[in-house]
């Protein structure tokens, strides 16, 4: 029983240090404020590239 309340504070220990950071980069990625914006480039370079003459 001991060993399971040890891992379950290793646990918590892991998602706190771990995951809250990643979670506050993240942030502006979830809330849609900069993939429209890496979408739009992304559309824009594949729109851009040169068309090969000889492809079928």
């Amino acid at each position: 029983m001991i060993i399971l309340v040890g891992l379950c504070l290793a646990v918590m220990t892991f998602l706190h240090w771990v995951l809250e950071p990643l979670e506050v980069v993240m942030t502006p990625f979830l809330q849609f404020n900069v993939i429209p914006w890496v979408l739009l480039l992304l559309g824009v370079w594949l729109f851009a590239a040169p068309v090969r003459k000889d492809s079928h």
